[in-house]
């Protein structure tokens, strides 16, 4: 696919969120009108250097239902990274994207995510190989607006990897240094814009349907893609498709809808790895889609620690029926190394 196929002024897409965006996750963000999505956040070295059972090789695995859909690599090593794109494409992604803005300690500490921020060389021969590898395959760049608040250079970065061959930048206008605190920058992702001439999707801060078109009217970026807006909160990317199209914005499920969506998810991801695996990664999830509901503490600590999946349809059925106005409003949960993107 093109690229500008891929990424669209029509709809929204799902940022990779480690921890998150598994495939289950993505098919229903895809339901809901996500275009593209990505995968989780794949370790080049892991990759290369792993076997066929290990996690980071389940990482790539996807369903038809998904496309478009990118894999997302992180690395420093130009071969290595080179070498996963060419292994990669044997299973047909729409698209390859590296990351150069994850800001977690284990990722920047290897040179890789933000660090490149600050190896533009390196950037350029990551970049370089990876496109080379990918053939006609698009290559995105994700990236953030510098170090910290006195190395901006979300603009040189960017040219750095469309000189490269880079198909498209997506930008995350907020410094390595602020990790995801504080507001975003769009103005970031506007100097992008006019610097650049391939496609720049904006990123950051999109929590309501208003906000992508906002972003889209203030930057002059060519799409927007959606990252912790969208935790447990999939039905975001319908709003905002409905708002784009100048048509009016859906109110968000109630919560009888919310909880058939969790259990159907829940049951999913026990059918595709295991129903422990499944209870344990699926409490985030219920505290989101329980968010604003009454009695929602409650709810959320008998969810928390329930062992098995009969334990949590009991506890889902108990609640069935409780308001979400007016309701308790702690659902946030706090952000992890595992999920952020």
């Amino acid at each position: 696919m093109n690229i500008n196929e891929i990424f669209t002024r029509e709809r929204a897409a799902l940022a990779p969120l480690a921890g998150i965006t598994d495939s289950v996750y993505r098919r229903i963000c895809a339901e809901y009108g996500a275009r593209p999505v990505m995968t989780e956040m794949v370790s080049s070295d892991g990759y290369i250097r792993g076997h066929g059972s290990d996690k980071t090789l389940r990482l790539l695995r996807f369903r038809a239902s998904e496309r478009p859909l990118g894999f997302q690599f992180f690395g420093s090593d130009p071969a290595i990274l080179a070498e996963a794109a060419r292994r990669s494409l044997e299973f047909d992604p729409d698209f390859i994207d590296l990351n150069a803005g994850c800001p977690m300690k284990k990722v920047v500490g290897r040179g890789a995510g933000s660090a490149l921020l600050l190896d533009h060389a390196n950037l350029a021969r990551i970049v370089e190989g990876v496109v080379r590898s990918a053939g006609s395959v698009p290559v995105s760049v994700k990236i953030r607006s510098g170090w910290d608040h006195e190395s901006i250079n979300a603009v040189e970065t960017a040219r750095v990897c469309e000189q490269s061959g880079a198909s498209a930048v997506i930008v995350h206008p907020r410094t390595r240094s602020q990790l995801f605190s504080g507001h975003s920058d769009w103005s970031v992702i506007h100097a992008v814009k006019e610097a650049v001439s391939v496609p720049v999707i904006g990123s950051g801060d999109i929590r309501a349907a208003e906000d992508a078109s906002r972003m889209l009217a203030e930057t002059g970026a060519d799409s927007v893609m959606i990252g912790r807006g969208a935790m447990g909160r999939p039905w975001i990317f319908r709003q905002v498709a409905e708002h784009l199209a100048g048509r009016p914005v859906p109110p968000a499920p109630g919560l009888d809808e919310r909880f058939d969506l969790a259990v159907r998810h829940m049951e999913t991801l026990a059918a595709e790895v295991s129903e422990k695996f499944s209870v344990l990664n699926m409490r985030k999830f219920f505290g989101w889609y329980s968010k604003g509901m009454v009695g929602g503490a409650e709810f959320r600590q008998r969810v928390f620690t329930a062992l098995t999946m009969d334990e949590v349809r009991r506890v889902v059925d108990e609640f069935r029926g409780a308001e979400l106005e007016g309701g308790d409003h702690d659902a946030s949960l706090p952000d992890t190394e595992e999920e952020m993107d």
